[in-house]
């Protein structure tokens, strides 16, 4: 152990280890740059930085007598964490400091940079002004830099703040929820419905079975107990371990009961993914005999609802439910309402918890609805706790029993090469030489002591053993295994041939081998047997199988302790998991079916992500071992089109494996009924996000305890199972408890905004009024609700979210909605991006900016492929940003999407199938990408904000224009690229890296179109003369990577676009001029260099120009003249944008519309683009477009 400023352990050593019987292959094998650190270091290590990181210390530090590789180890997981950490002093005294980083601040403020604007641009400037002059409160606003008075100023028109009409701006909400009340049901009408159900059951055989099966479930023997908790109680908690069928049962027993009792019943159950609340609601209508969204039962998620005019039971997910909570009308519907059950409230979803704070308010207000709340078996304390002490059911599971295998017994099963030789190695290594003076009396002894059997010649022969008087000194170990030439004799052989019970201890306490075998293949046993001693064959027996089990433990320690020295534990080792399941389906799965029955059993395997699948399967898709017809792999993840995930649930033909390669997503969400074996990597892909830095990660973790027992369960639902994890008892001891909560490591921005929506809906009051009603927030402040949360964010990453959604206009410095604010509420879309769309339809741009919200909001489209097509699909990206001008990987993805529709209107199935192989483009995405545009197009039109989505796009052609819409979009996430000075080269494996206005430096992910952007810019300026422009890039988010900070989505943009979007801007004057180099020994330099200043000071002076300084970041040399024009028209530009926000259908007034006009002229020209390529679409086909965007 490592604990605070303790003692480190050292690294051990070893060599490399023998390949596994299949080969060597790639997956988590140790790399040049993988230290040698045995697992228990990195554990400790592991543990104590994040014991650091999550207390109040500023400093830790590592002792000195670390290794240098521990030390290495230390700095490598400090960059994960975001860690500073530093080696100090020499030698011995070397020790490792660890802080926390410090606020960022601008690495370059002080830079001055030109801002060259074209011509026409300064020309189209000084036209707008000339025919709308300049009034003095826009000169007074432009002054103050910020552009939160143009949106007081549009709020101060309308004088009616946001009460007005409909919820605040016009919009009625999302549409009626498809559920009858359970109210207006009548007792006829339940009899009626109960009565079709066993109809339908009596006259179908297999919808009969079915309900065998289902009285077979451990959930059954508590319904009663369950449905009279929730007649007497207002909230009850059934924890139920995995697959005992809570998740289907439940709702169906309180539906059964409303309908027995004669009552009605219109009940929501929500689930954490998609995928659950439609294969869920599938199984459920199924066991019911109906088809899905044909009866009483329906689901609801985003793009697609199922559900009819009879729907009792509708699945959705956290997200839906919470959307209508936060919107007009939500009192009506909970009213409608008689359960709500939120399914699988464990995995602590960020949108689940947020439910869990609005609903303990909303019961008070409601007090015939009924909230079921279902988890698995861990911490069913806690929810209990926070809803008052609600009574909890504990239901168990299958009771078939599972074995456990950690990565030590793995190890040997598979075959690994690695180990010594165990117990019985050392004890021969340690034998004296039968030969020597010794050896030579022991072999005497051992004669004289079996012929004559007598006490004299025994105790003669232990003296002779224990070396006693001997002149050498050899100790007893060495000599009590020598044995006789002729007979292979040995003296535990002659005292347990002769029925020495005393001596045979003593000799095995000396260290006697009762494995070791006689000339003839004898034992010391069968020595015993041979002469009628069974008691001491007996006791021999037992001793030679603790002696094998000692050399089993000793061979597989030296095993463990080579495997993990060389293997990389960041990563899951694929060849081992591959050699683990072919182990398995040869070994253990005909056996297991043998002898328990039954269909094959399935092989279940859990990885953090996409790669690690799509990496496997191929991998095995490639050895001949799998490739014989009989291994069936199937992938489960979001990336799965919805029609191949559902085979995973089906039974394979007869004689076929079935191999599920999945996420975390089938650790509860899921449920396989013929899963057997499962394979736990031990390992997810975890979203982070760090309060201090502002910096996201997505990096793979280790999982907690209750995950490891989660994926465990999945085992032996049919039968006895077996489950494998590919990491060591010693790791699974270091895992924490659970997973911490989204909430906890999440950006807070969509919640601190759904948060105002419920503020909001609070004070419109009576039928509009929404869930906050109930809670009674009213006016409070955002910290002040999600504080209430079961387990709270930290303030500050509450008070970041609320900064940037005022950074962008949405709130108030009360933390009030703008109107831009409720307009992003009710968007599916992070604010950042819903405000993008608001622009990309005020400038005429929508059609290739919806495109890129939706994938920033679910995927990018293209593949990387494991099958050596990686290349390829970084030169489909390429073409497709090369089109729309370059330096895009936020185009590449809008104009692959327009060749993927023509694709498709040319070639049906088949052309598009090609058109996404030749451009490594997934299809499932693609398809998914079309349906969010049609709901975001939708939600537009519903606001009066677009009548459709060609009337939006007009200026879709003019790529620099569409270039600014997205600086807006992604601002504040925007970085000046570091360009090499004339002295240094470029290229080779330099990255380029960005520095960023918070004042971080990032590199640009090599999979990104503008990884070299830096070899494709000019060290100095056009003329020769100075530097060149800045080449700004916005992106998407900042990532954290192994080793350092990363940004993977990014667009080269111009300075134009940060002088329109910039938070602040404001006015300083030119710096004085820096006195000449000369020599300040002779005065006759020193004056002549006086000189010259004075006279480029008066130059200066004379040249009308100032500087212009973007969010205390940039600073720009720019005319006066054109100075104020830009200041003003990004204040008229924000007018424009508030005025549309307002009156969506009104006609702007003349002055802001040519405002509209003269910045898109501008911006088309210097919207900016990559380094020598063209400045738009012209040339590259464009994008659908309509009749003008300004209407």
């Amino acid at each position: 152990p490592m604990p605070s400023r303790s003692r480190g352990g050292r690294g051990g050593g070893g060599g490399p280890p023998a390949p596994f019987p299949g080969g060597r292959g790639p997956g988590g094998r140790l790399t040049s740059g993988q230290r040698p650190v045995t697992e228990g270091t990195r554990i400790a290590i592991d543990v104590q930085l994040a014991r650091f990181k999550a207390s109040d210390e500023e400093e830790i530090v590592f002792p000195a007598d670390m290794s240098n590789h521990d030390r290495a180890v230390v700095h490598a997981e400090c960059k994960k964490l975001g860690l500073k950490s530093k080696s100090y002093g020499k030698g011995e005294n070397r020790k490792v400091h660890v802080t926390k980083p410090k606020e960022f601040k601008p690495q370059d403020h002080e830079e001055l940079h030109p801002l060259d604007l074209h011509p026409e641009s300064i020309a189209a400037l000084a036209d707008h002004f000339a025919r709308h002059p300049q009034s003095q409160r826009e000169l007074e606003i432009a002054a103050e830099g910020s552009l939160e008075s143009a949106w007081d100023e549009d709020e101060a028109e309308d004088g009616h703040g946001h009460k007005r009409g409909k919820h605040a701006d016009g919009h009625k909400g999302p549409p009626p929820l498809k559920m009858r009340p359970h109210a207006s049901i009548t007792p006829e009408q339940a009899a009626a419905s109960a009565a079709a159900l066993a109809r339908r059951i009596a006259s179908d055989p297999a919808l009969a079975e079915m309900q065998r099966k289902r009285a077979a479930l451990p959930v059954d023997e508590f319904k009663v107990q369950i449905l009279d908790a929730v007649a007497r109680n207002q909230v009850v908690l059934v924890a139920g371990a995995t697959g005992c069928g809570k998740t289907t049962q439940v709702p169906q027993y309180l539906i059964d009961d409303a309908w027995g009792n004669g009552r009605g019943a219109t009940i929501m159950c929500t689930q954490p993914r998609r995928i659950s609340a439609v294969t869920v609601s599938e199984r459920v209508a199924n066991e019911r005999g109906e088809n899905i969204g044909a009866g009483s039962v329906g689901f609801q998620i985003r793009l697609e609802t199922k559900a009819s005019a009879d729907c009792a039971l509708m699945f959705c997910t956290n997200g839906v439910l919470l959307r209508r909570l936060t919107s007009p009308g939500a009192d009506k519907m909970l009213e409608s309402l008689s359960h709500i059950v939120i399914d699988e409230l464990h995995e602590r979803d960020l949108f689940a918890d947020f439910l869990t704070i609005v609903l303990r308010g909303v019961l008070t207000r409601h007090p015939h609805l009924r909230l079921v709340l279902m988890s698995a078996t861990v911490r069913e304390d806690l929810f209990s706790g926070y809803f008052g002490g609600c009574p909890v059911i504990r239901v168990p599971g299958y009771t078939h029993p599972v074995s456990d295998y950690h990565l030590e017994d793995i190890l040997s099963l598979v075959g690994y090469g690695g180990g010594g030789g165990g117990a019985r190695d050392f004890v021969h290594a340690a034998t004296a030489d039968p030969d020597s003076p010794e050896g030579q009396a022991v072999q005497a002894a051992v004669m004289r002591a079996f012929l004559e059997g007598t006490d004299e010649s025994f105790d003669s022969l232990l003296d002779t053993v224990r070396g006693v008087g001997a002149p050498g000194g050899v100790g007893e170990r060495a000599l009590v295994g020598v044995a006789h030439a002729q007979t292979g004799a040995t003296a535990l052989m002659a005292a347990a041939g002769k029925g020495r019970h005393v001596e045979v201890s003593q000799l095995i306490g000396m260290g006697a081998d009762p494995t070791q075998r006689s000339r003839d293949g004898s034992s010391p046993a069968d020595w015993a047997r041979r002469f009628g001693h069974e008691d001491i064959a007996q006791t021999l027996d037992a001793a030679e199988d603790e002696i094998r089990r000692l050399s089993a433990m000793e061979n597989a320690s030296a095993q463990m302790s080579q495997y993990q020295i060389q293997a990389d534990p960041d990563e899951v080792d694929l060849q081992l998991a591959q050699e683990l399941i072919h182990w398995i389906l040869t070994h253990r799965a005909g056996e297991m079916q043998t002898a328990h029955g039954g269909p094959a059993g399935a092989v279940l395997v859990f990885l953090p992500g996409w790669n690690e699948i799509s990496q496997l399967r191929d991998n095995m898709a490639a050895d001949p071992r799998f490739g014989d017809g009989t291994t069936l792999v199937l992938p489960l993840h979001s990336m799965v089109p919805p029609q191949d995930q559902k085979r995973v649930f089906q039974r394979p033909p007869r004689g076929v494996r079935k191999v599920i390669l999945a996420t975390n997503i089938a650790e509860t969400a899921v449920t396989i009924d013929d899963v057997v074996f499962v394979v736990d990597s031990g390992r997810l892909k975890e979203k982070s996000y760090d309060a201090h830095t502002g910096v996201s990660t997505l990096q793979a973790a280790w999982i907690s305890r209750a995950s490891a027992q989660q994926r465990r369960g999945r085992a032996g639902r049919v039968r006895p199972g077996e489950c494998y994890r590919l990491y060591s008892t010693a790791r699974m001891s270091s895992f924490a408890d659970f997973q911490l909560p989204e909430m906890q490591r999440s950006p807070l921005e969509e919640l601190c905004l759904q948060v105002r929506m419920l503020a909001e809906a609070s004070s419109l009051g009576g039928e509009r009024g929404g869930g906050a009603a109930a809670v009674g927030m009213g006016q409070g402040s955002t910290a002040e609700f999600l504080l209430q949360a079961v387990e709270p964010p930290i303030p500050q990453a509450i008070s970041q979210a609320v900064a940037l959604l005022q950074d962008i206009s949405a709130m108030k410095d009360d933390e009030g909605l703008t109107r831009l604010g409720r307009h992003l509420g009710e968007m599916p879309v992070h604010p950042r991006v819903g405000k993008m769309l608001l622009y990309a339809t005020l400038l005429g741009v929508l059609d290739p900016v919806l495109t890129v919200a939706c994938a920033s909001a679910y995927r990018s489209p293209f593949v990387v492929s494991v099958d050596g097509g990686r290349e390829g699909g970084r030169a489909a990206r390429r073409g497709f940003s090369d089109e729309a001008g370059g330096g895009s990987d936020h185009l590449a993805v809008a104009r692959a999407f327009v060749g993927w529709e023509q694709a498709r209107a040319r070639g049906g199935g088949g052309g598009e199938r090609q058109f996404n192989a030749r451009n490594s483009l997934s299809g499932a995405t693609l398809n998914m990408l079309r349906g969010m545009r049609q709901q975001l197009v939708s939600a537009l039109s519903s606001r009066g904000l677009v009548r459709n989505l060609g009337d939006a796009s007009g200026n879709a052609g003019a790529g620099s224009l569409v270039r600014a819409v997205l600086a807006v979009g992604m601002y504040p996430l925007m970085g000046r690229l570091l360009v090499p000075g004339a002295g240094q080269q470029a290229g080779g494996g330099m990255k380029a890296t960005l520095a960023t206005l918070r004042g971080e430096k990032v590199k640009i992910h090599p999979h990104s179109v503008n990884c070299k952007l830096h070899d494709q810019v000019p060290r100095t300026a056009p003329d020769g003369a100075g530097k060149p422009a800045p080449v700004l890039v916005c992106f998407d988010d900042i990532t954290r990577g192994e080793s350092q900070m990363y940004v993977k989505e990014t667009t080269v943009v111009s300075a134009a676009a940060l002088v329109l979007v910039a938070a602040s801007l404001t006015v300083e004057a030119l710096p004085p001029v820096d006195l000449p180099d000369h020599d300040p020994a002779d005065p006759r330099d020193a004056a002549d260099a006086a000189n010259a200043r004075d006279v480029a000071q008066r130059e200066q002076d004379a040249s009308g120009e100032a500087v212009l300084v973007a969010d205390d970041w940039l600073k720009f040399r720019v005319p006066l003249a054109v100075l104020s024009q830009l200041a003003c028209l990004r204040i008229r530009v924000a007018r424009a944008f508030a005025a549309k926000v307002r009156r969506p259908d009104g006609a702007l007034p003349v002055e802001l519309d040519a405002a509209l006009q003269t910045a898109a002229a501008v911006l088309a020209r210097d919207g900016g683009a990559a380094p020598g390529a063209g400045t738009g679409f012209e040339g590259g086909g464009g994008f659908q477009g309509g009749a003008g965007g300004f209407q």
